[in-house]
């Protein structure tokens, strides 16, 4: 027994600061977490590399760029921007200011009727840079939420003028 001891070598490994005793360790490998915003800036994009938070990305920036809908430049949808803005939902540029998902879609919707707007999803998912999809189901999960009737009526009272 004594000699099985002895011929046993003791394992000690020290990878990163922290030592394994008796373990064996084969193929060590490390992920590293990164914590912060990962958007790459243009000048740092590696040609090819296109992924969903890349497209994500370039949606975000097309659609600041982008040029606004016809039916959001009439004079109906100007007052409409303006009382939305002064109310602190929306800013110059129709980008809504702290709004969840689902107050984003009600919005879509509310602001699509009452600027006859056939297509709300395509037009306020390209202009806020978010898929149609999922602007469309952001609003049916928002109407599914007792708190939604809350930001309904505030939204209907500030597109009448009466907040």
């Amino acid at each position: 027994m004594e000699n099985n001891k002895q011929n046993q070598t003791e394992v000690k490994n020290f990878y990163g600061g922290i030592y394994f005793d008796r373990c064996q360790l084969t193929d060590v490998t490390f992920q590293t977490l990164v914590q912060g915003d990962m958007r790459m800036r243009p000048d740092e994009e590696k040609e090819g590399e296109k992924g969903e938070e890349a497209e994500a990305v370039k949606e975000e920036a097309s659609a600041a760029s982008a040029p606004l809908p016809e039916a959001l430049c009439t004079p109906l949808a100007e007052a409409l921007l303006a009382r939305l803005v002064g109310a602190g939902l929306l800013d110059e540029g129709w980008q809504p200011l702290s709004l969840t998902g689902a107050e984003k879609g009600v919005l879509a919707s509310l602001l699509a009727g009452r600027l006859n707007i056939d297509t709300p999803w395509q037009t306020f998912g390209r202009l806020w840079g978010v898929k149609p999809e999922t602007l469309r189901s952001a609003c049916n999960k928002g109407m599914e939420q007792r708190r939604t009737g809350a930001f309904m009526r505030r939204v209907v009272e500030v597109m009448e003028g009466d907040a």
